[in-house]
């Protein structure tokens, strides 16, 4: 079972658009074989996608890389599962799980890293993820309209992977946190920005962190119209 589990993981890990027919049909045979001979956890696909979420991200923030370039992988992955009859026993409610728990852990890290300078890695490829799962409407309203724009610029000073989040979530989901958002909290998200990194303007626009100057890329970020 244990290797299973682990095969499903790496097959993940290393998922694609080159290869995601392919490891599509691994799972469902894996999933088809392993429910007619063996005893397989109901989570098994939960945990393989919790556990590999950030693989294959190329995230490294200290070159602006802050983007997890197979994030549409993950939530097209996780549609298919729960949508295929085969794997279907061991992926109800998948999506909506993986953003609850997603969001817990977001909530957690912010604090955690905020206060012990903890590697954000992990945290910026969940902030990608729930940037997308918000445009595609699995993100609870309250939840954008009261809770994770405000848990970013929530302390007297705003960190560096607090800014690199917002600028994810507007750069990915802007017109989705502008819809719902009170405009007051947008603004004040792009002032706590402006503040954090100087070079940072706020028409369409580049930026260049502070203390990063010379070895981060320019990322071109849309400010919403409020």
């Amino acid at each position: 079972m244990q290797t299973i589990e682990e095969a499903l993981g790496f097959v993940f890990g290393q998922l694609s658009d080159d290869n995601y027919g392919e490891s599509l049909a691994f799972y469902r045979f894996w999933c088809e074989t392993g429910g007619a001979y063996l005893e397989t956890p109901s989570d098994q696909i939960f945990d393989a996608i919790w556990n590999r979420r950030g693989a294959n991200s190329s995230i490294n923030p200290d070159r602006a890389e802050i983007f997890h370039a197979s994030a549409h992988l993950t939530l097209r992955f996780a549609k298919d599962v729960e949508s295929d009859h085969i794997p279907a026993p061991y992926s109800s409610g998948l999506q909506d799980r993986l953003c609850a728990r997603i969001l817990r852990e977001f909530s957690s890290d912010n604090l955690i890293i905020a206060r012990y300078s903890r590697e954000a890695t992990s945290f910026y490829a969940d902030v990608n993820l729930i940037a997308h799962w918000a445009n595609l409407g699995y993100i609870e309203e309250a939840a954008i309209r009261n809770h994770i724009l405000q848990s970013l610029i929530s302390h007297p000073n705003l960190c560096d992977h607090q800014a690199f989040a917002l600028v994810i979530l507007f750069k990915l989901a802007g017109a989705t946190f502008e819809a719902y958002v009170d405009p007051s909290v947008v603004n004040r998200c792009f002032e706590r920005l402006k503040n954090h990194w100087p070079g940072y303007t706020t028409d369409y626009t580049h930026w260049s962190p502070g203390a990063y100057v010379e070895r981060m890329r320019t990322i071109q970020v849309r400010v919403p119209c409020i």
